[in-house]
């Protein structure tokens, strides 16, 4: 499994569990895609805490998630990034797509998620 997910009312919280690469980003879109079955949310926030690297195939997975919710309308953030994560998501263009904020930005903007995310 490489997702966890939380919940609050209009609110869906991925934390990803491993590093995303080739031989698991197929995986990591098809229990994205199975976890949005059915349901219907305003916002959806991505937890890298966990996540120490992305390669080519992770970063295409990300963006093709998020593609897929942007063309919903879905608001999506991302937290909890490494240094070297952050600068692969600006590098790849993905915090002109995403929202990113740090952990204590995450936390003051949605604490209902605050148990989840702490370590």
């Amino acid at each position: 499994m490489l997702i966890q997910i939380h919940q609050s009312d209009s609110h869906l919280l991925f934390s990803i569990q491993r590093d995303i690469l080739m031989e698991n980003s197929r995986e990591f879109y098809q229990e994205f895609e199975k976890a949005l079955e059915g349901r219907t949310f305003a916002k959806i926030s991505m937890d890298f805490g966990s996540v120490k690297f992305l390669d080519s195939s992770g970063i295409g997975a990300v963006i093709k998630a998020s593609s897929a919710l942007h063309n919903k309308g879905i608001e999506i953030f991302v937290t909890n990034l490494n240094k070297n994560l952050n600068s692969v998501f600006r590098l790849s263009g993905l915090n002109h797509i995403l929202s990113i904020l740090t952990l204590d930005e995450y936390v003051s903007k949605f604490p209902e998620f605050k148990k989840s995310l702490d370590p």
